[in-house]
Order: structure tokens, then sequence, then C-alpha cells
């Protein structure tokens, strides 16, 4: 009893914020469903009914033995549905609610050294001194979990209501400003070792203080490699922080990007709670290509100097209500693929990112994920169609209470040579004239193979309308500038005279079109 009132007594005198006080009212509400769930007289004279969220039971039926409703037609693609979120949320109405998002914010405050520092100034020569400054503050768990609902470890992408987007090689280094080319990062690891030997052996072998190798364990894994465990990192980092001339050999992108990989296809398992992984990559890719959710812009980032993790400004948390998980989910449903800056980085994307176009596997350590941005052409600036068949595990469990899989070590024999296995030019097709293009068989394709939407409609209230969304303005200027590019003084000598007209003519009519919204909607302010 008396710790019961220690804690009690904490709790209480502890100051609450206005997000958390949002987020303590929403899931009392959602808590207390024998009173929340009934109607009051208005919805009774309307005849509305209230869906109750009930407990999932478990269950271990999560392969994909025939059609789904509101879901895959063919079996061949996703196999592992049946267990998978977007399955429960469609036929069941079950709401798991945001995802927790693992992060280590406090601990980055840990790495702390002068400029003039020996240790600093090795640090640097890793090329990952800059990790501690990319990483948010606070998460937008809400929008972060509706994308996640969409995620398929089978294809490592997410299936929106267009097609297929993924986090790509080039997003990284672009994101996190990390290099793509290098060693994969896969070394002789200490396992199961004791944490104090292991920092004291590091500091008798750089002959520096404890308090520096502990720091230089925080950034790795408080940026990158975060885990659902408390520590700040695992154990299995310290072998290769111990060579810090070596470092910057490994190909710290893939590693990045093979360890995001894996932690979303857990987090696609129904009952997952928790999102590991380097979470302000994945946030910050989503503002990157979905101009509708960004927050402000950092008025200290340098284009072309900072990573554009560094081009937010997120220093205000977002309360984790579910209702703003439906939000976002319904606006991903009623998603149009030009809503989508599908280039944010240029159209050379292929030229100046070549092993991005990289196809086979990555690894980060012990933990080995297909890359496959055939899937994904529209973010190289090619029109998109139906792909190769993915690349497939040795072995595979995904219920949805437990994600295991196993690429095998002779998969990642690719990455020995990644340049000798890049998608030819026979594979990537023809660029886009719009940068939404797809082949005419692509979307009767993609439909039979996926989900299009995540909420059922039929759990909806009578009535409820679909949503109406404009192209946000910076995606019409990414379409405008899309639309000129042909005509740069550089290239325009490759078009005829009629052929330039035609560029001009469709960039002006982007713009009328603009200008006629803008006036509409000043005249309903008015």
């Amino acid at each position: 009893m008396a710790d019961q009132s220690r804690k009690k007594g904490r709790v209480e005198n502890r100051p609450v914020t206005a997000s958390a006080r949002a987020t303590l009212n929403e899931n009392f509400k959602h808590s207390h469903k024998s009173l929340d769930d009934q109607p009051d007289d208005n919805e009774l004279e309307k005849g509305v009914t209230r869906h109750t969220w009930k407990k999932r039971p478990r269950t271990f039926d999560w392969v994909l033995n025939a059609s789904a409703p509101g879901g895959p037609v063919s079996i061949n693609l996703l196999r592992g549905y049946r267990g998978h979120v977007a399955c429960d949320i469609w036929e069941n109405n079950f709401e798991r609610g945001c995802l927790v998002i693992q992060s280590r914010i406090q601990a980055i405050e840990l790495f702390q050294f002068k400029p003039r520092d020996a240790w600093y100034m090795l640090v640097k020569s890793t090329r990952l001194d800059h990790l501690r400054q990319c990483v948010f503050q606070h998460h937008n768990a809400p929008l972060i979990s509706a994308f996640v609902e969409r995620w398929h470890p089978e294809t490592n992408s997410f299936h929106l209501p267009f097609g297929e987007m993924t986090i790509t090689l080039h997003d990284v280094s672009m994101i996190m400003g990390l290099e793509i080319s290098g060693v994969a990062v896969n070394h002789p690891m200490h396992r199961k070792e004791n944490r104090p030997d292991l920092f004291k052996f590091i500091t008798n072998m750089l002959q520096i203080d404890e308090k520096q190798v502990k720091a230089e364990h925080t950034l790795g894994g408080s940026t990158l490699f975060i885990d659902k465990t408390v520590d700040r990192a695992s154990t299995l980092l310290f072998s290769l922080t111990t060579d810090l001339v070596g470092v910057k050999t490994y190909s710290w992108a893939s590693a990045t990007l093979a360890h995001l990989y894996r932690e979303l296809g857990k987090a696609s398992r129904a009952e997952c709670a928790q999102l590991a992984g380097p979470s302000t990559l994945l946030e910050a890719w989503i503002y990157e290509h979905f101009p509708m959710f960004r927050p402000s812009l950092n008025s200290n980032f340098i284009p072309n100097s900072h990573p554009r993790a560094m081009r937010w400004d997120i220093h205000t948390s977002t309360p984790k209500l579910t209702s703003s998980l439906k939000a976002h989910r319904r606006r991903l449903d009623d998603m149009k693929a030009e809503e989508v800056i599908w280039l944010p980085y240029g159209s050379n994307v292929a030229d100046n990112f070549p092993l991005s176009l990289y196809h086979g596997c990555i690894r980060y350590i012990s933990t080995i994920e297909p890359y496959m941005p055939d899937r994904v052409l529209r973010q190289f600036g090619y029109a998109q169609t139906p792909p190769i068949p993915p690349i497939k595990p040795n072995k595979e469990y995904k219920p949805a209470h437990s994600y295991s899989v196993d690429y095998g070590e002779g998969m990642m024999s690719f990455w020995d040579d990644p340049s000798s296995h890049c998608l030819s030019e026979t594979r990537l097709g023809k660029m886009v004239k719009d940068p939404w293009d797809t082949s005419s068989d692509y979307m009767s394709w993609f439909a039979q193979h996926t989900h299009i939407r995540v909420q059922n409609p039929a759990f909806l209230p009578d009535g409820f309308p679909p949503n109406q969304h404009q192209i946000s303005a910076e995606a019409r200027l990414h379409l405008i500038a899309h639309c000129l590019r042909p005509v740069y003084p550089a290239v325009r000598s490759q078009l005829t005279l009629r052929e330039q007209y035609q560029h001009f003519d469709r960039a002006i009519a982007i713009i009328q079109e603009f200008d006629n919204l803008y006036v509409e909607d000043q005249q309903e302010d008015d």
C-alpha cells in the first residue's frame, strides 16, 4: 500500500502537458466503452449505430489461402495478409490504436564533445557525427501508424490506392546523409556479452574515458538502430565502433534501411503495439513525398549542406489520438497519385544515385532484407509496370502476434558487386510524362494483388461522405517544374520547336488551373 501511495503521489505531482492531457482523455474515452458506446437521444432519432471495439482473439491462421474480402484476390503476393493489421481493420473492425514509437532523444544529449577534442575529431572522421542532429524530438504517432497499416513485408513497400511506394537507398542518403556504397554491415559480433566488461575492454583498447565510449555507443543506437530494449543500443554495435577509422567503409545507408524494413514488418502484425528502428527516417520520408502532412520548415536548414531530416521543425508533440489515426487512414484511402511528390530530390535520381537501382538483398548484421526498386519505378522517374515476383525468404512465420523471416546468407552475394546487379535500361522502361505514369495494365494487376483501402466503408457511420481533396500548392509546383524540365537550355535542343511549345502549354494549363482554384477558395472565404 505504501508503494502504491508513493507511485500515486509521483504521478499526481507530475505536470501534465496539453498533449498528454488530450491523449489521456482519448484513452479514457475508449477504455470506458460501457459509457461511451451508449448512443445519445439524437443518435437514436437518426438511427445511428455505434460499433464497439472488441479484444482481438489470438489466431495462428496467417497464410492467405483464398481471396480476402476487401483485400487481395490473388494469393500469390501478400502471403501473410491474414495476420496483417489491415486485414483486422477491414474484416473485424479491430482498432489497435497508435503505435508506441521508440525514441532515444534523451540519450542523444549524452553525446556532447567540444570541437577541439581529439575524440571529437575521431568521431567526425567516421562521417557519422551529424546524426545527433538528425533525430526528431517528437514523432507523429498517428501519422506513422497510418502508414504502417499499409506496409507489406512481402514487397517491402507501402500499398497505396495508386500503387506501391517505399523508402529507397537514395531516400536514406538524402534524408540522413549516409553513404550508400561500402561494405555490408556484417561483422563478427560479441553476442550475450556483459555490457560493463565491453565498456571496459574498449576503454582500455582506445585509451579514452569510459563516458566517451558510452556516448559513441549511444550515437548509432539512438539514431539508426533503435530497438525495443531498455538499452540505448545493442552490444552488437561495439565490434563496429571500436575501429573508428574503418567505420566509414561500411554502407550505413543499406544497413539502416534493412533495419527499418525489418521493424516495419514486425509492426505490420495486428497485435504489435510498438515500432522500433530509425523512425526519424520514416517520418521525414513521409514529409518529403506527401506535402499535405508536412510540419513547419526549419529556418536554420541549409539546402545541399544539411541532411534533409534537418529540414523540418519538430518541437511540439502530437497527441496519440485514435481519432487522428482514423482521419489519416481515410486520407490515405482517398489519396490520388497526383497528390504525391514522386521526385523530391530532382529528376536525375538514377544518374545521381546509381546504386539506388540495385536489386537484391541488404543487411544489418544478421538482418537480411530484400530491396526491390522495380516495384517503385516512379520514384526514379520511370513509368511503373507490373514488377517481377518478389524475393522470397527461406522461412517465414507471420501470425498476428509474432513475426519471423529468414532470407539466408546466400542472398547477400549480390552486394559484393552491387553495380553489376542494378536494374537495366530495358527493365527501367520508359521515362514518365507525368510523374505518376504507369503502364496500361499496372493498376488492374495491382488491384488483384493487394487491398486498395484499409477502412471498410461498412463500419463507417451512415451517410459518411467520401473525402474530397485538392492537390497542394507544393505538389503543383513540382508538377510545373516537371513539365518544364525537357525545355531546360541544356536539353531542349533535342526537341523540335513544336514539342517545346507543347511543354510550355502544359505548364501554363497547370498554372491556370491553380489560379482558378485559388479564386474559388477566396470567394468561399468571402
